[in-house]
């Protein structure tokens, strides 16, 4: 069976780690699965792997990396028994930098061989509508179809990759170029438009958002656009300056289409 593990606050790393597991499942006429961690409650029910599993890994690129406040439940979940598996970084159109190489240690580490991998642009979620709002397009997904089918599957070889596993965070910067730091960010909330419907608290991965009348943000915010982009009467937003510069250097800089990168 083909296992798709993955992160995905806002559905696009989901929507790429469905498709790869159901086209490689297709290849192996054998069945296929998706397993989340997004959500507090899949972390706690986590069915581990099976010995005769091929392992898809698909996870969002926050700053370079994979997320960071989710990195010790990968290195505790990815743990296998000689499984082959593949690594997919799903960058927001600036650059994948050092995920996939740290994506392919955990899994050497956690006793699974990646044969290959991949890094796809999906729209950035900081400015779903601006950059990459039409990624994967049909092209991508044609780029995937013949990746997944010039994959060794009888190989026992690491995939190389490029980059570092321990490489820093990438810096994010501000429109002025200059390093931005809106770690506390969270966001805030305009009352007169919130319904109190309480979807916000409920895709929340990090659990962070309580709700009585409103919501509200007390825990940790790993800025990952879940609750902005639940939020039906558009009452939620970020407005932190560092934040919002930081958008504004991408749209002017990291606009332009950018490539995918497949290795095997």
């Amino acid at each position: 069976m083909v296992v798709g593990i993955y992160f995905s606050p806002t559905g696009g790393t989901r929507r790429i780690a469905a498709y790869v597991s159901r086209m490689l499942a297709n290849r192996l006429d054998t069945d296929y699965r998706l397993q989340s961690y997004t959500l507090p409650a899949e972390r706690t029910n986590w069915q581990p792997i099976d010995s005769q599993d091929i392992i898809v890994w698909a996870s969002p690129v926050y700053a370079g990396k994979t997320p960071n406040k989710m990195l010790d439940f990968a290195m505790q979940a990815l743990h296998g028994r000689g499984n082959k598996g593949i690594a997919i970084a799903v960058f927001g159109n600036r650059d994948y930098d050092n995920a996939l190489a740290e994506m392919t240690a955990i899994m050497c580490q956690g006793g699974i061989t990646p044969i290959a991998a991949a890094a796809i642009v999906d729209r950035h979620a900081f400015a779903a509508n601006d950059i990459a709002s039409d990624r994967p397009n049909d092209n991508d997904f044609n780029q995937i179809d013949k990746w997944i089918e010039s994959i060794d599957l009888n190989t026992e070889q690491v995939v190389s990759v490029p980059g570092s596993a321990d490489a820093p965070y990438y810096r994010p910067l501000k429109n002025d170029r200059t390093p931005a730091n809106f770690l506390k960010a969270k966001p805030q909330l305009n009352v007169s438009r919130c319904h109190s419907c309480g979807q916000c608290q409920h895709v929340c991965p990090m659990g962070s958002i309580t709700f009585h009348d409103t919501p509200d943000f007390g825990g940790i915010c790993i800025k990952c656009q879940a609750c902005i982009q639940t939020c039906t009467s558009q009452a939620l937003s970020f407005n932190d300056p560092d934040f919002v510069s930081h958008v504004d250097m991408l749209c002017e800089h990291h606009s332009h289409p950018a490539a995918n990168s497949f290795f095997c």
